[in-house]
């Protein structure tokens, strides 16, 4: 009695252990980009296109262009969110209008637009866990 009783407890227990191994699911990812200056400031308002690049036709790649073709303006922290359904390597492109106070020799103030611009490459993979954070972050600094 007392035997199979260890038994059917055992094996409840390699049942319970196999149960929770195998409930892990696919994480699509998630990629955070943060856009800063050089000075390390937070560049509010840069237009940020995440993309498969030049790269992405080459054999053993299949990507939906649709899906990986993304645009989005940073917020005021220098932010911006994308997610995506698989894994991925994608090319970050960032443009960043900064308006700059510039003073004549004659003492007025004119304000001009300068152009700043960065560029990533970043991997994102979709992996088997129970959490469900799959989230990826790249600092991409614009000069």
């Amino acid at each position: 009695m007392k035997r199979n009783f260890i038994y059917s407890f055992t094996s409840l227990l390699i049942l319970a252990f196999a149960f929770n191994a195998c409930s892990k699911e696919e994480r699509s990812p998630k990629l955070v980009v943060h856009v800063a200056e050089s000075d390390g400031s937070a560049a509010s308002g840069a237009s940020v296109r995440v993309w498969p690049g030049e790269s992405a036709g080459e054999s053993g790649r299949i990507i939906n262009e649709c899906n990986y073709d993304k645009s989005d303006l940073t917020d005021s922290s220098g932010d911006v969110v994308f997610e995506f359904e698989s894994s991925a390597v994608l090319d970050i492109d960032v443009t960043y209008y900064k308006d700059v106070m510039d003073t004549t020799v004659l003492g007025t103030d004119t304000i001009r637009v300068d152009t700043l611009t960065g560029h990533r490459v970043v991997k994102l993979e979709a992996i088997r866990q129970k959490s469900e954070e799959n989230t990826y972050s790249e600092t991409v600094e614009v000069k």
